[in-house]
């Protein structure tokens, strides 16, 4: 009977003397408090992006040009006929292409400028051009398109079909380019890299030396073509969609580089039950703080209320803390905040959840082990 009382004694001084050491403990916590934001009065700057997907993005305002069938563009190959009248045979037909600067030969009459207009206006053109030159009386033109010019464009990356395409010049853009590569993938994202070729340009002749320039320049006048460096275009579709600017022209050689989707991920630790890293699945395209807790499992005890947050923006050099409420943000939407990937959301120790956590410890293994057999 003795032994008993002792043992209780025993355990009543070891646990009045945790208590007072638990309190100490509490008054210190609660004497280090951080500047912190609140999630409930968060600034709009300190929010979360939005995430971004395809699923509100019309792909149909990415094609900048607009294509002709019956327009002439530069580097197109047509057929010429002009008959006067007086022919025993069939007129003969020549064979032309339509130059860089927009013109086409045609013998007997020579360079006529056609580029940018639609077939019947070149014919009406080439036959005032023929009859003002002297070299008809009233010919009859036919002008018949052969072939259109071509750029070789290369799509790669989260496309349905990644090839090698031969896009026509007059609508050789973006959107034409992932239409022919069987439209984005299921694992796109809203990022594309577009990729120009090293080409020619024309510059003035100056004293000064180029870098770029090229021993196959030719001089045009006071003017040479020289070489201009690849350059790299990454466009996000977001707002490429929502702005009327942007030349989204592929030129030959061009090479289109649709991004995966990035993964997300949150890492969440504290009073959890299970601290890791966790990959935010695309079903949730807004996680918020309560989706963070329940891939962690849930709290470790149910009193554990406070929550921070740890943003890193990057337009701040230190990351950004955010303390929020688990019973808040139960209550209200906008308690619940929004995350986005790389935050790091931390499920805190206070003075009541270490008073609490201890003393369940010290009744569960501690108890236990004073009494034997127990």
């Amino acid at each position: 009977m003795n032994s008993v009382l002792e043992l209780r004694h025993s355990y009543s001084s070891r646990l009045m003397t945790l208590l007072l050491s638990l309190v100490a403990a509490s008054t210190l916590l609660g004497c280090t408090r951080a500047n912190l934001y609140q999630a409930s009065s968060l600034p709009p700057e300190l929010m979360a992006p939005r995430h971004a997907t395809l699923q509100n993005v019309d792909l149909s305002r990415l094609a900048r040009t607009i294509s002709n069938s019956q327009v002439l563009y530069t580097g197109d190959e047509v057929e010429i006929t002009i008959a006067t009248g007086v022919e025993d045979k069939a007129p003969p037909a020549w064979k032309g292409r339509v130059a860089e600067d927009g013109s086409i030969t045609i013998p007997l009459v020579g360079t006529v400028q056609v580029a940018g207009m639609e077939m019947i206006q070149a014919e009406q053109l080439i036959r005032a051009e023929s009859i003002r030159r002297g070299k008809y009386v009233s010919p009859n033109v036919a002008l018949t398109l052969t072939q259109r010019r071509t750029n070789r464009v290369a799509v790669l990356g989260a496309v349905e079909e990644p090839n090698t395409y031969e896009l026509p010049a007059s609508s050789s853009d973006l959107l034409t380019a992932v239409i022919q590569a069987g439209g984005l993938s299921e694992n796109a994202g809203t990022i594309i890299e577009i990729r120009h070729p090293p080409g020619l340009a024309e510059a003035p002749i100056s004293n000064g030396g180029d870098g770029y320039s090229t021993d196959l320049a030719s001089t045009r006048g006071r003017r040479r073509l020289v070489r201009t460096p690849p350059r790299t275009l990454q466009v996000d579709l977001t707002e490429a969609t929502n702005s009327d600017f942007g030349d989204y022209s592929l030129p030959d050689g061009a090479t289109v580089m649709v991004m995966e989707r990035p993964k997300r991920f949150i890492h969440v630790m504290g009073l959890v039950n299970k601290s890791d890293q966790f990959e935010i699945p695309e079903e949730i395209e807004e996680p918020r703080l309560l989706d963070a807790l329940a891939m962690a499992g849930g709290r470790k005890l149910s009193i554990a209320d406070k929550v921070h947050v740890i943003r890193q923006l990057p337009d701040r050099s230190d990351p950004v803390v955010i303390e929020a409420s688990v019973r808040a943000a139960k209550a209200d939407t906008t308690s619940n905040i929004r995350l986005t990937s790389g935050d790091v959301v931390s499920v805190e120790e206070t003075p009541t959840t270490f008073v609490v956590g201890t003393i369940r410890d010290f009744v569960r293994f501690g108890f236990s082990s004073a009494i034997p057999g127990f």
